[in-house]
């Protein structure tokens, strides 16, 4: 059943053993063995008061997910990916370079994707698990493949009073097989308009009573998407519905401050000629992606228990950012020349202007193509994590864990070299108006590549007893105990901005120790129940974690679960989280740089208008002393299943999050109506020569790829950069931070129905989050401003209908994502409309006794169904649609055929 139920009596059910279907093989039995599920220490409770959003089997595989990330895009409260088609990286073309993590956010949290550290806990089998990234360090999701996968929880409560950092939105845990006996494959085929995907697993495993055994291997494939292969994807000027692009392939003149075009050996007056800079832009990338992920486990005697995973991943991703030349940010110079009368390569104007400088705006495709802005990224990981289990009488169990982890993140971006374009220029073997012609000595000199790599290793040590203490009138009191001490250590090496020489590596240890423990206190119970009251449930628990870089940290939580009866359960939770600051974020000004943005990309701030030539500095990295990010967080929720309507579940949770220190960068997108609105101290329009040369400073030189040429003047700051002088419209301080304070709320709710009749069952779910409020405060001298008013969808809802008749399961889904109002009023548009999404799922098992149909299925997914354009999103520098995935993304109707056979 596809429901996203929020049921704390299924979370106890999941203590227990699954008892097969009746046409489940013993293959897939799970074995006897207690599960300790999210939120809690203590094997074999329902963790009390916590919103636990639970994901099956048969929901992964109705959503013909090829990944992971897929998945979570099914659950409304990840709300960075409901309702999209996540790509595994962040979308935005040369973000590879700082966040090629495209991570889960519950609660979209703000600043959650521009920290260098989660504030959402991935675990794996309630484990931790490496992170990867270069100016981000987070848990890849994508790294385990789907078909391994039994279930995927989410608790939607602040966590880290059990799990320490990073569980400050809540916990994803992700549950792996147990026991698998016998060998399964599966492969599926998408298709799409321009766009073809593959992916394929098979499982093997021997389970021989006292243990098992089992290898399973993923793949995946899909081609990228470009942007002239949608028609809603255009960078114009929607007044005109003209293309903004001047950096093109046939160049664009500028004399005396009249616009000329080439014609024949001369320029004449006229044009401009255009281009849609969005048209050669990958706007769903390439990826390909291997998974290999082992399980042994071995009863070693009737109380030790022995077991080990390990998992390796490697995924590729081949992002294309458009045609080197533009000036798109992360893609190098832009192709722009200043040709005076003595230059080889100055044509004749034929008028007045004749004899005057020659400002030529030119793109790179006649010499390496349209597509030419390849950035490609490579991201592998290793983890192996054995433990060991330990019953020690009277009910109580040591558990013991080692976990090793490593992640390589490696990026490649083609870029043009300033230095170089500089230099081809001023020497005359690079002619802007005939870029084509450049020779291949002198090509390959300007085509140079930004590169990086991202180190991250993690060591994880982990022991935990718990069990009864003594018995109390509602049942026994039960404890868990536990230490914890865990190492990471991360190492980055980037190119310089200049020569693209490697740099010398930094490198950043960060180590904690931790200890922990948690209370399960019933008060009232089946045992003595009462009129009213059948049960009261408490828990509490707490953790003191000490890092040796900023101190120690204290995180308490408690939780209550209240039933006056039996049909209807009410639970709260009070507690404290914090994400501590990452080994990247630690790295502080090291990891700064500074790149230039031309005035076509570039949003300027409220009154200022860009003049002929003005560049804009755009810094990215870690400001220094940077602290911990803190919560509070409490929620409060009723479950109901009324006995007068059988198979009816309906759930409801209210929750508030008062958040205090923001990690964060403060610029999200390509709108930075909010930064300029917000943080008036980290930008600075028009600086004078001499303030920019001195806040400069602070920069390493090799992590920017231009000169101050006027650094003493009081006038405004002149760069030199390709060959070209640009005057500084403004310079924009956008390095990760603590950003202030934030409080939010909302209300998560579910509605399930399953009808069982003599011919077939039927079932109806509905699931969303709506966000009440969202209050932040940058900074203490600034009003509180109101982050749902503006550029942010509130509500997100999904539906779905199903039936299954035999051996045939038909569902349709419904997802919704709400429309929003601009911040920014652009080309007359004041709002974005909402997004809805249709798809289907089919799955027929063959019914048969023969050795090729038995245990046979095939299925059908019909993702977006009626083929939904994401909602137009009109900006002079954007894409025509919302790239921060703000409004839910999709790249049309994907139909997918799959197939499974089982051994």
């Amino acid at each position: 059943m596809a429901s996203i139920a929020v049921m704390p009596t299924a979370a106890l059910a999941q203590t227990d053993a699954p008892q097969p279907a009746p046409d489940q093989s013993a293959a897939e039995q799970v074995t006897s063995e207690p599960i300790v599920v999210i939120g809690t220490l203590i094997r074999g409770i329902a963790p009390a008061g916590n919103n636990v959003i639970d994901v099956d089997t048969d929901k992964i595989q109705s959503t013909g997910a090829a990944s992971t990330s897929q998945v979570l895009s099914t659950i409304p409260q990840v709300g960075n990916f409901f309702n999209g088609l996540p790509a595994g990286v962040s979308q935005q073309p040369g973000a590879n370079t700082s966040n090629p993590i495209n991570r889960p956010n519950l609660r979209n949290l703000p600043g959650a994707n521009t920290s260098g550290g989660a504030q959402t806990l991935v675990l794996f089998d309630g484990q931790r698990v490496v992170g990867a990234g270069i100016q981000q360090v987070a848990v890849d999701p994508d790294i385990i493949a789907p078909g391994v996968i039994q279930r995927v929880e989410a608790m939607t409560d602040g966590g880290s009073a059990v799990y320490g950092s990073d569980a400050l939105g809540g916990v994803i845990n992700f549950v792996t097989r147990d026991r698998f006996n016998g060998v399964q494959v599966d492969a599926r085929y998408g298709i799409g308009e321009d766009y073809q995907s593959v992916d394929a697993s098979a499982i093997a495993g021997k389970d021989w009573g006292s243990g098992g055994l089992y290898v399973a291997y993923g793949y995946s494939h899909h081609d990228s998407v470009f942007g002239s292969d949608r028609d809603w994807v255009k960078q114009v000027d929607w007044n005109t519905n003209i293309p903004t692009g001047r950096n093109c392939a046939e160049p664009n003149v500028t004399v005396g401050g009249r616009s000329y075009i080439p014609s024949g050996s001369g320029i004449v007056a006229g044009g401009p000629n255009v281009c849609d800079f969005s048209d050669p832009v990958a706007i769903y990338p390439t990826t390909t992606l291997h998974t290999v992920f082992a399980r042994l486990n071995q009863h070693l005697s009737s109380n030790v228990r022995f077991d080990m995973t390990a998992l390796y991943a490697n995924r590729s991703i081949d992002q294309i950012g458009g045609t080197l030349g533009t000036g798109a940010l992360g893609t190098g110079a832009a192709g722009q020349a200043t040709l005076t009368s003595a230059s080889p390569f100055y044509r004749p104007t034929g008028d007045v202007n004749a004899g005057l400088p020659q400002v030529v705006k030119y793109d790179y495709s006649p010499l390496y193509g349209t597509r030419s802005a390849t950035q490609e990224t490579d991201l592998e990981t290793w983890r192996v994590a054995p433990s060991l289990s330990v019953e020690l009488g009277s009910d109580w169990e040591f558990s013991g864990l080692f976990s090793y982890g490593l992640s390589t993140t490696s990026f490649s971006n083609a870029q043009i070299s300033a230095a170089a374009q500089s230099a081809a220029l001023a020497a005359g073997t690079l002619n802007p108006y005939d870029v084509g012609s450049t020779a291949p000595g002198v090509a390959s000199g300007l085509l140079r590549y930004a590169t990086g790599t991202g180190r991250n290793e993690l060591f994880d040590y982990r022991a935990i007893v718990n069990g009864p203490v003594f018995a109390l009138p509602g049942g026994m009191l039960r404890a868990a105990a536990g230490y914890e001490h865990m190492q990471d250590n991360f190492t980055r090496r980037t190119s310089n901005a200049s020569t693209y020489a490697l740099q010398d590596p930094t490198n950043y240890t960060q180590k904690v120790d931790s200890v922990f423990g948690e209370l399960s206190i019933p008060i009232v119970s089946d045992d003595n129940a009462m009129s009213f009251l059948n049960e009261l449930t408490l828990s509490a628990s707490a953790r003191y974690d000490k890092y040796n870089d900023f101190g120690d940290t204290f995180n308490p939580k408690f939780a209550a679960t209240l039933r006056p009866v039996e049909w209807i359960a009410i639970r709260g939770n009070w507690g404290k989280s914090f994400t501590a600051p990452s080994p990247v974020d630690q790295l502080g000004v090291l990891a700064s740089s500074v790149a230039t943005v031309p005035a076509a990309f570039l949003r300027t701030p409220p009154g200022v208008t860009a003049g002929p030539g003005e560049i804009g500095l755009f810094v990215s990295g870690t400001a220094p002393g940077i602290q911990p990010q803190k919560a509070t967080n409490w929620s409060i929720g009723a479950q109901i299943d009324p006995p007068f309507v059988p198979g009816l579940t309906l759930n409801a949770s209210y929750y508030n999050i008062d958040l205090t220190g923001t990690i964060g960068r403060p610029v999200t997108g390509a709108d930075l109506s909010d930064y300029y609105a917000n943080f008036p101290q980290l930008y600075a329009v028009r600086p004078s020569g001499q303030e920019l040369a001195n806040y400069l400073t602070q920069f390493d030189p090799a992590n920017f790829n231009f000169t101050v040429a006027n650094p003493t003047s009081t006038s405004q700051a002149i760069i030199t950069s390709g060959g070209t002088s640009s005057p500084v419209l403004v310079a924009l301080d956008t390095r990760a931070r603590n950003l202030g304070t934030a409080k939010l709320d909302g209300i998560d709710f579910s509605a399930n129905y399953v009808l069982d009749t003599s011919f077939a069952s039927f079932d109806a779910s509905v699931a969303g989050n709506y966000r009440l409020s969202q209050k932040s405060q940058a900074l203490p001298s600034l009003p509180v401003a109101d982050d749902l008013a503006f550029n942010t969808p509130v509500f997100r809802i999904q539906g779905t209908l199903g039936t299954r008749v035999g051996g045939l399961r038909a569902q349709i889904t419904w997802n919704h994502t709400s429309g929003y109002k601009r911040g920014t009023v652009e080309f007359g548009q004041t709002r974005v409309s909402a997004f809805d999404a249709i798809n289907l799922f089919f799955k027929y098992d063959v019914k048969s006794k023969s050795v090729w149909a038995s245990d046979l299925s095939f299925t059908l997914n019909v993702q977006n169904l009626f083929d939904a354009a994401p909602p137009e999103f009109r900006s002079a520098a954007g894409q025509g649609y919302d790239t921060t995935q703000g409004s839910a993304f999709s790249i049309g109707r994907i139909v997918q055929l799959g197939v499974t056979k089982k051994f």
